[in-house]
């Protein structure tokens, strides 16, 4: 995020990182559809995706940009130790931040509720809350989906 009225020109790995990071979010609304059915398969998916977002992220403020980096990186060495629902934790922490980022760049109202969204996909995830876990995926999913389309 930029002062809108100073255009820097992009080079070759300016738009692989856009592309990258654009690419993290969707791999990350299909994963979060999948997490009720197919958990451990979503977890890596998920770990994959907040890795792409937080590596390839275009923020110049660089202590959000590197607490966005820690947080994936305590949650992909938590997975290496076997504290899956604390990397699940870390991946949630930083696609619901950055979902709020991404609101003041398009001023897409359903990027609002992923912070309040998905802790309590993770909440129902953690205590084994089936029923709630498939209704918040299902929210999210869909709410993703069309975020994703409109931008």
């Amino acid at each position: 995020m930029a002062d809108p009225h100073i255009r820097s020109p992009m080079d070759f790995w300016d738009y692989l990182t856009v592309i990258l990071y654009r690419l993290g979010f969707c791999v990350a609304t299909m994963m979060i559809g999948l997490i009720p059915f197919y958990p451990e398969i979503a977890q890596y998916g998920l770990l994959v995706a907040g890795t792409m977002l937080a590596s390839s992220l275009h923020l110049y403020l660089k202590s959000i940009r590197l607490a966005f980096q820690f947080v994936i990186w305590l949650g992909l060495l938590c997975q290496i130790f076997g504290f899956s629902e604390v990397a699940l934790g870390a991946v949630f922490t930083v696609i619901a931040g950055l979902c709020y980022k991404e609101y003041f760049c398009f001023r897409i109202i359903g990027l609002n509720f992923q912070p309040i969204l998905l802790p309590l996909l993770w909440l129902s995830l953690l205590f084994n809350w089936q029923a709630l876990s498939h209704i918040l995926a299902l929210i999210d999913y869909i709410s993703n989906h069309f975020v994703h389309l409109n931008v």
